[in-house]
């Protein structure tokens, strides 16, 4: 008797390893000049693309240029896909570079500034970790932010945010921890007394 076994994540990877081949054909036809095939992949890629580059940049018109930016620079270098990363990694890490060239040539801080008053808890009011952790996030660099996010939230590995990023994945592994370090401190500093179980 054969037991075959299982992993709740096995159908999730066949999914992911589906959509990537989805993404392919669609590269595929955009190195061709499928016309078709850019906008398909720009409407499958916009809810995506956008909502990470506006947890890099915090800035909602930015967000937008940068993803008409990032989806004309797929259309126009499509044939410079190495084939050997995710679609979605390559076209993230060309959304990661423009959205770190933009901030720095505008000359905008890269680690959002505390707020003047820290808000305080006390144990009669309900609060949302989601909310404090919005606002520790905000203190963080866009890189570091982008690193414990894609991590945490999206489920990414450290290799594929390391491809994003153009690190190596020991980079990306110590970005995390610092990340984590540092969001403890600031949820403790809120007034979010368990701070130090996060992450």
């Amino acid at each position: 008797m054969v037991i075959v076994r299982t992993s709740k994540y096995s159908g999730q990877r066949e999914a992911a390893r589906s959509l990537d081949a989805h993404d392919r054909e669609l590269l595929k036809g955009v190195v061709a000049g499928d016309r078709d095939a850019i906008t398909e992949l720009y409407n499958l890629y916009f809810p995506r693309l956008f909502g990470f580059l506006y947890r890099l940049s915090r800035d909602y018109c930015l967000t937008e240029e940068l993803v008409n930016d990032v989806m004309l620079i797929v259309w126009r270098d499509a044939d410079k896909f190495r084939w050997s990363s995710k679609v979605s990694t390559w076209i993230l890490g060309i959304g990661y570079r423009q959205c770190i060239k933009r901030l720095r040539k505008r000359r905008l801080p890269l680690v959002a500034k505390p707020q003047a008053r820290e808000p305080q808890f006390d144990g009669c009011e309900i609060v949302e970790l989601d909310d404090v952790l919005a606002r520790a996030l905000d203190e963080l660099s866009p890189e570091h932010r982008m690193m414990i996010e894609s991590v945490l939230y999206l489920g990414m590995t450290y290799r594929e945010v390391a491809q994003i990023a153009g690190c190596p994945v020991n980079t990306a592994k110590t970005r995390v921890h610092n990340a984590r370090r540092h969001l403890r401190v600031a949820l403790v500093r809120m007034g979010y007394e368990h701070g130090a179980n996060v992450g």
